[in-house]
């Protein structure tokens, strides 16, 4: 049997980096709910950093979810830009595969979690309270009833988005009647929504880009990039726009010390307070067509997000290390992590901390619950991977070539010149 052709769309340390991203978001779960000082603690001012402070910068990054979720859309915009160039697709069955890749993991998350938060509807709002933490305390769902199910895997969980989450208009959420995001069976999945989006808006431009004149392209994107320029999609179009230059790079001493200044730059970006310089430009750039609500720190996340991406091109040794084997057996399960962890998190994981009690010493039990997380939550990632993921994407392939219209379908490759 012949060797299955390799997957243009696939650069191996954008999969451990996606891997290192999802880890970030589940420890700022994990810190949000048993660690709420730290996370008041930090971030901090740049007025306030000292030499501990400075210390404690990459301790703060490591559970910095905000900046890993415009990182993984920048990531979506570079693989399904490679993706989509490198086959022939039409629209109705590109989306149709979006649909089924995205929304089949989605559905069986949502229902395990209910499954879950009806067994242990309580143990997060106990956790919260020993801890000290509001958020996990007033974070989860209300009523549980195959309404609230379906209305969450049909509508927020992949097309609307949550109340307070949703690039969707006003007037087409209200008669909706959307579930707020604190009421969600599964807080992560509010940035399906965003995916699903990111993912229209990739193959237009991959469509434009095949299709039209090179300076109509160009402008596409500028008009684009400049309506979205407050929007979480704005990321999809950086990774889109990256695609074409991630190539391998030979060791200079220049592009190490830029890259290595861009990567230091975005992480710090990413782990202390609003800048003043950042804010100032918030207050001057429009507001998106399709935006969200957000602040001046959102602005930050995302440059942040976007100058760690830009170093750690310009950086092969960092790539080598993200492309070994446990980092990317992390991007492997990744999207099953990210899924899962939260409701495991709020009902199991939270009932094994309120059982410790208090006779132990308090870093020893969130030690002992965090340990036992992570451990938990991988082994059902995997599990997940393996009996959902890895089946949805098989079938979103099927689903797509039995739906595409050889008459209708053809050949998007760059225009010449």
């Amino acid at each position: 049997m012949a060797d299955r052709a390799p997957d243009p769309s696939r650069l191996g340390w954008l999969d451990g980096l996606r891997g290192c991203a999802a880890m970030q978001v589940v420890l700022m779960h994990y810190v949000f709910a048993f660690l709420p000082a730290v996370a008041i603690a930090y971030p901090q001012s740049v007025g306030e950093l000292g030499a501990a402070s400075l210390a404690g910068i990459p301790l703060a990054y490591a559970y910095d979810g905000h900046s890993a979720v415009y990182l993984f859309f920048i990531m979506s915009g570079v693989v399904l830009t490679r993706a989509f160039s490198s086959t022939t697709f039409g629209f109705p069955s590109a989306i149709l595969r979006r649909l089924i890749r995205l929304g089949l993991p989605m559905s069986a998350a949502i229902v395990l979690a209910a499954a879950l938060f009806m067994l242990l509807p309580d143990a997060h709002a106990v956790a919260g309270a020993r801890s000290g933490s509001g958020w996990f305390r007033n974070i989860g769902p209300g009523t549980i009833s195959i309404y609230t199910i379906v209305h969450q895997i049909v509508f927020e969980g992949l097309l609307t988005g949550y109340d307070g989450s949703s690039l969707m208009p006003g007037w087409l959420r209200w008669p909706i009647a959307l579930t707020p995001l604190s009421l969600g069976f599964d807080v992560p999945l509010w940035t399906l929504h965003i995916e699903f989006a990111g993912s229209l808006v990739i193959m237009l431009l991959v469509a434009l880009k095949a299709r039209a004149s090179r300076g109509a392209y160009r402008a596409a994107c500028a008009i684009l990039g400049c309506a979205l320029v407050l929007s979480p999609l704005v990321m999809f179009i950086v990774g889109h726009l990256a695609a074409d230059g991630l190539r391998p790079r030979a060791p200079r001493p220049r592009r190490a010390v830029a890259g290595s200044a861009l990567l230091l730059a975005g992480i710090l970006l990413c782990s202390v307070k609003t800048v003043a310089p950042v804010a100032a430009v918030w207050t001057l750039l429009p507001s998106p067509l399709l935006g969200l609500p957000g602040d001046a720190g959102v602005l930050q996340s995302m440059t942040g997000a976007l100058l760690v991406f830009a170093g750690l091109v310009y950086l092969p040794a960092v790539q080598r290390l993200l492309n070994r084997p446990t980092p990317r057996w992390l991007g492997k399960i990744s999207f099953s992590l990210y899924l899962t962890h939260y409701p495991v998190l709020a009902t199991g994981i939270a009932l094994v901390f309120n059982r410790l009690g208090d006779t132990l010493p308090y870093d020893l039990r969130v030690a002992i619950t965090g340990t036992a997380g992570l451990a938990v939550s991988l082994a059902i990632a995997v599990l997940f991977e393996r009996w959902v993921d890895r089946p949805s994407i098989s079938l979103s392939r099927t689903a797509g070539s039995r739906f595409a219209d050889p008459e209708r379908v053809s050949p998007l490759r760059p225009v010449a010149g």
